[in-house]
């Protein structure tokens, strides 16, 4: 394992997002008991595992499981709360601002606040929000300016309502959270969203869920977009599809490896993106249990990659996506 590597995929739990979560009856996120979480907990895992520093996110659910004012007022709470933990521990953690999905010129507003502070290092989506996927046109105000600012944008997956899937006695962050990732890669490619927002750098959560196994259908269906688009439904936006749109799209991303580093998955992401866009991610706290005491948290990464593979993977990829941002030179 590389020392000092960085960690693109860790949550953090602030004081009035756990108060919110509790005001609604929601003890559980993907089926996991919300665990505790304080930096001082975060830089002891850390220090536990050679990890020089975590770009910290809001998990799923976001903050739109309240309403209306009350969403972005809690997006607002946990930025300013996530502001003082980078400023206190600024050479061990970056941020990821949160955004109400469902209220727009709410999330505009933050997006101009937060992004313009030190240490925010971009935005964090979730695959859907009531339903609605990105790429979907209502999106694209929000892309718009998040392609103007160049910016940084995890899509992390959130739980589909139960109205929308079988009814079976699994937890969502085994299968539906991979799947809803998948949506939302596949509804921003039919709307061309890839190449329409193309200063937007996109980062696709735990390996971009089942992306890598579709990836010849994208191929047939992005090559063939003008005829197929009318004939299967598809949006008009898929008519500006091309024969390299699809292996554009999944080439340009990059995807953590949080709770996806087999060998088996870690080859599937690479021989999709290459290991110039993979990502060390650890999902912590919420996949604590995953990972041993101490030491390399992912060994399969160095079983499978040589040196300078996993120099890329585990500091060299983040370091890019952190390079040259202007809000980590900017005073607040």
């Amino acid at each position: 394992m590389t020392t000092g590597s960085i960690d693109v995929h860790s949550h953090y739990i602030a004081p009035a997002y756990r108060s919110a979560l509790e005001s609604v009856g929601k003890d559980r996120i993907g089926g996991i008991p919300v665990p505790p979480w304080t930096p001082e907990l975060a830089i002891g895992f850390m220090d536990a595992h050679g990890i020089a520093r975590q770009v910290l996110s809001v998990s799923d659910p976001g903050v739109d499981f309240l309403a209306g004012e009350a969403a972005a007022k809690l997006a607002r709470e946990c930025n300013d709360y996530l502001a003082g933990v980078v400023a206190s521990h600024p050479d061990r953690f970056s941020g990821l601002a949160v955004v109400s999905g469902n209220d727009p010129e709410a999330a505009l507003s933050e997006i101009a606040r937060c992004l313009e502070r030190p240490g925010f290092a971009g935005l964090g989506l979730l695959s859907s929000y009531d339903g609605s996927y990105l790429g979907d046109p209502a999106f694209d105000p929000l892309l718009t300016e998040l392609d103007q600012r160049h910016a940084w944008v995890m899509v992390h997956p959130t739980a589909v309502p139960t109205t929308d899937k079988p009814d079976l006695t699994i937890p969502d962050f085994m299968a539906e959270y991979p799947f809803d990732t998948t949506r939302a890669f596949l509804n921003l490619l039919v709307h061309n969203a890839f190449a329409r927002f193309p200063g937007i750098r996109w980062h696709f959560a735990h390996g971009g869920g089942t992306i890598p196994m579709l990836a010849a259908r994208m191929d047939v269906a992005a090559a063939h977009g003008k005829v197929l688009g009318p004939l299967l439904g598809l949006p008009e936006q898929s008519a500006d599809l091309g024969p390299e749109s699809a292996r554009e799209a999944l080439a340009g991303c990059w995807y953590d490896t949080a709770l996806i580093a087999s060998e088996g998955g870690l080859q599937a992401v690479s021989a999709m993106t290459g290991t110039d866009h993979i990502l060390f991610g650890c999902d912590w706290p919420f996949a604590g249990l995953a990972y041993p005491p101490e030491g390399d948290p992912q060994p399969a990464i160095g079983t499978l990659f040589g040196p300078d593979d996993q120099e890329a993977i585990y500091r060299a990829n983040a370091e890019k996506l952190l390079a040259g941002l202007p809000q980590q030179t900017e005073s607040a």
